[in-house]
């Protein structure tokens, strides 16, 4: 009976995760992988069951549902009613800095922030890695590519507040933040408009019915009616 060859030293070896890291993030993304509106109780009590150390654990985890709501836009309900049920079973964890106890919310709040902050703002920032391509076609995908993460990311953050997980003071500045521009001429990317469309037509009811929420609505929408009735140089709409 002939016998297999024995694998050369240069085969491909199924290995162990290195680290407690590694292995953290292979468990929390295989159940990722398997999430659905219809099972999405299921995963978060997996996930909830997984020890943490600390609060470097904690951020990998949620680092990793933000990272798969922004790659399956369409699930990003899904992924809001997961960190939602994450907040309630998931402990605390003392702060390094000894500040207020460090929670699924508060650690959210954090790597929402990080994101929106990296959003880019204008046309020229939105594809900085191909800003010197030479392909139209290459650019355009990349372009999309950006604009989709930004849809995906204040869709994700608007169900996250309608679930109670960012205050409407932090929504409210979130939109405010969007819009708000210096005098002069300049005035916000198109695709800055849309994002912030996309925001308030998912969270404008529930946003008007609260006063801190009302005032910064109020503000937005005070400025999409200037940005409105704003021109280039030829005379033609800044937006049509």
């Amino acid at each position: 009976r002939e016998s297999l060859p024995k694998p050369s030293a240069t085969a491909w070896r199924a290995s162990a995760p290195k680290g407690e890291e590694a292995a953290l993030k292979r468990q929390v993304q295989a159940s990722l992988n398997k999430v659905c509106p219809e099972n999405v109780q299921l995963i978060a009590s997996q996930i909830a069951e997984i020890k943490l150390a600390g609060t470097k654990e904690l951020e990998t985890v949620i680092g990793l549902v933000m990272k798969k709501a922004l790659a399956e836009p369409h699930y990003c309900e899904t992924y809001a009613d997961l960190v939602y049920m994450l907040h309630s079973a998931v402990p605390s964890f003392p702060s390094p800095d000894g500040g207020k106890p460090v929670t699924v919310k508060s650690t959210l709040l954090n790597v929402c922030q990080e994101e929106f902050e990296s959003m880019p703002r204008s046309a020229l920032e939105l594809v900085p890695e191909v800003a010197t391509a030479s392909d139209p076609e290459e650019l355009e995908f990349q372009r999309k590519q950006h604009k989709a993460r930004m849809m995906a990311n204040v869709k994700f953050i608007g169900h996250l507040f309608l679930r109670q997980l960012l205050a409407p003071k932090t929504i409210g500045a979130i939109v405010l933040n969007l819009v708000e521009f210096e005098g002069g001429e300049a005035a916000p990317a198109e695709h800055i408009i849309e994002c912030t469309c996309e925001l308030l037509m998912a969270i404008g009811l529930t946003l008007e019915s609260m006063p801190a929420g009302r005032a910064a609505l109020t503000q937005v929408i005070g400025c999409l009616m200037d940005l409105k009735q704003r021109k280039d140089k030829k005379g033609k709409a800044l937006y049509c």
